[in-house]
């Protein structure tokens, strides 16, 4: 098995003058100021990037159909018109229907909420789930996290009689669906900031959108606090792996605070059993490796319904055996995982040429259909190309989930694939797809034709981004705080990583059995504590060493000291 490449190091140019302006209008330390510069942060951007505020959010009414769409959802509910939510089974499509019809409720609407079962339904919207959850015909039905590119789903649904309102974030189509009214921050005319909003952040806008409206026009509106599900649009963004960036990180940011107060039962049940019940902060860390795989465990192996049932509980008695059966289902999960990726890497090794090719397709009929986007996400992490992978469906069509590296838009690459697709759709970094058994073959091979058009040799290896050289002794208290005013760190928004060279290792022990610790000590003569995972004392070259770093607060029996966290290192001058 080929071993993933080192990544190229890329050292961001510094402008000693940009960086000086930097430190004296925002009186912050050198270190700091060289992160926010890769950021593209000038002095005039400093405050609203560091401290992001709620009432800087773009008027709702500025994403076409919003205010349309609240009028119709008024008008439904002084009709007592039913208003079906039709979400999705993955985290962020969960919370967006929570958020809005909690949200609708809270003012008079008569609201049932449907979420496809991944087995039974398929994913996305389709004429059968329209069929399945529209029971009662004279209805709206409003779309979250699906619909953009349901032609024949929308038909159906208007064939039906049901007035059809869509908001989506996916990538739209060269033509849009026959619906009422579209809402998605990515077709044109809308604001720039809003353009990479997960689906529960066009939810939330809808929302916000909606209580203007009733304000307004004295329809209502006037007791709900929309912050109070800001820890829901914090879940799903995260979740969806969507940029951290201008409304996104305004949105998260205080998001995480409703977050770690933990007053959603649903939520303090759910970090009871992530163990992160007595977390004084919960960071976007925790989303991704903690709460989302658990919400998504529902949708993966079983009944997406149950956690909404959690999000949605009234009281710990309720909530606490969700919690259960979700952790439960998410165990289920990381073994099914695991060995799915153990039968796709012998794939690879039999019949995939990693010298040469530069991406990564493997099927197999026996892989549950919800491990696949997990294991072309490690696949991903593991050879740094765009991966498919395919399992069989009942009907005997392969359906699969696509990954992709930075640079490679994987909606454009299936975009090229279409003439062997049933169906697809998906955003820049991440797809769905359906294809017939006797064309698999052929879209292995149109899929590498189309990822080689744009994606060079030198481009399947890693990079690690590095935003300037930092001495020992500029890491202190003060520089730690900043670097949290930074926070939530994710996709579009990465914990900065500083380089120092020619640092000499004091001692080198091992943590557990494939890690390092110790300390180091560089030309400034400081003297600091490091970790080093998924590389043992045995694996590391002799000093000195050039190291890409982070620096962190260790937490240790109540006891808080300084650590650098070692992203990569070589020796010194190499």
């Amino acid at each position: 098995m080929k071993p993933l490449e080192l990544p190229l190091w890329e050292v961001a140019e510094a402008d000693d003058e940009k960086i000086r302006n930097l430190q004296e209008s925002g009186a912050l330390t050198r270190p700091l100021a060289l992160a926010l510069a890769c950021r593209g942060i000038g002095p005039d951007g400093i405050a609203d990037f560091l401290r992001p505020s709620l009432s800087h959010l773009k008027d709702p009414y500025s994403l076409p159909g919003a205010e349309d769409a609240s009028a119709r959802l008024w008008a439904a509910i002084a009709k007592g018109r039913q208003i079906l939510i039709h979400g999705d089974y993955d985290t962020d499509g969960i919370t967006a229907s929570v958020l809005l019809s909690w949200c609708l409720r809270q003012n008079g609407a008569r609201t049932e909420c449907f979420l496809p079962h991944r087995i039974d339904d398929g994913y996305g919207l389709t004429p059968e789930s329209v069929a399945k959850a529209c029971r009662e015909h004279n209805a709206i039905l409003v779309t979250v996290d699906c619909g953009i590119t349901s032609h024949d789903a929308i038909r159906h649904a208007r064939d039906l009689g049901l007035e059809v309102i869509i908001t989506d974030h996916h990538e739209p189509g060269a033509t849009l669906p026959d619906a009422n009214v579209i809402i998605n921050p990515k077709l044109p005319g809308g604001p720039p900031e809003l353009r990479d909003l997960a689906g529960v952040g066009v939810s939330f806008k809808l929302c916000h959108a909606f209580l203007k409206y009733g304000r307004e026009h004295g329809l209502g509106g006037q007791t709900t606090d929309l912050r109070h599900g800001l820890d829901l649009v914090a879940l799903g963004t995260v979740a969806d792996i969507v940029p951290l960036l201008q409304e996104n990180r305004c949105l998260v940011r205080h998001g995480l605070r409703i977050l770690t107060a933990q007053q959603r039962p649903g939520v303090r049940a759910l970090c009871e059993i992530s163990g992160l019940g007595d977390a004084e902060t919960i960071r976007a860390g925790d989303i991704t490796f903690k709460l989302a795989p658990r919400i998504n465990a529902a949708g993966r192996l079983g009944d997406p319904m149950d956690a909404m049932r959690l999000l949605e509980a009234q009281g710990m008695n309720d909530a606490m055996p969700l919690a259960q059966s979700l952790d439960n289902k998410n165990r289920d999960r990381q073994f099914l995982e695991e060995e799915a990726l153990r039968q796709a890497e012998a794939q690879i090794l039999s019949r995939v040429d990693l010298d040469t090719c530069r991406s990564i397709v493997v099927w197999d009929e026996a892989w549950p259909q919800g491990v696949i986007g997990i294991v072309a996400s490690r696949l991903v992490r593991r050879y740094h190309r765009p991966s498919a992978v395919l399992t069989r469906e009942a009907n005997g069509q392969w359906r699969g989930s696509t990954r992709s590296i930075r640079g490679v838009n994987i909606v454009c690459v299936l975009e090229q694939c279409k003439q062997h697709l049933s169906r697809f759709g998906g955003h820049p970094m991440a797809a769905g797809l359906s294809v017939e058994p006797d064309q698999i073959a052929q879209l292995a091979d149109a899929f590498e034709t189309a990822v080689c058009k744009v994606l060079a040799a030198d481009g399947m290896r890693p990079t690690l981004e590095i935003c300037g050289s930092v001495a020992f002794s500029e890491i202190h208290d003060q520089l730690l705080e900043e670097l949290q005013e930074m926070e939530p760190f994710g996709h579009g928004n990465p914990e900065p990583v500083f380089l120092a060279r020619g640092v000499v290792p004091d001692r080198i022990l091992p943590a557990g059995k494939t890690h390092s610790r110790g300390s180091l000590t560089d030309a400034s003569g400081v003297r600091l504590d490091f970790i080093l995972f998924g590389r043992s004392p045995q694996e590391l070259p002799g000093g000195p060493w050039d190291i890409a770093y982070s620096p962190r607060y260790n937490l240790y029996n109540g006891n808080r000291s300084l650590q650098l966290h070692i992203q990569d290192l070589h020796p010194a001058g190499t």
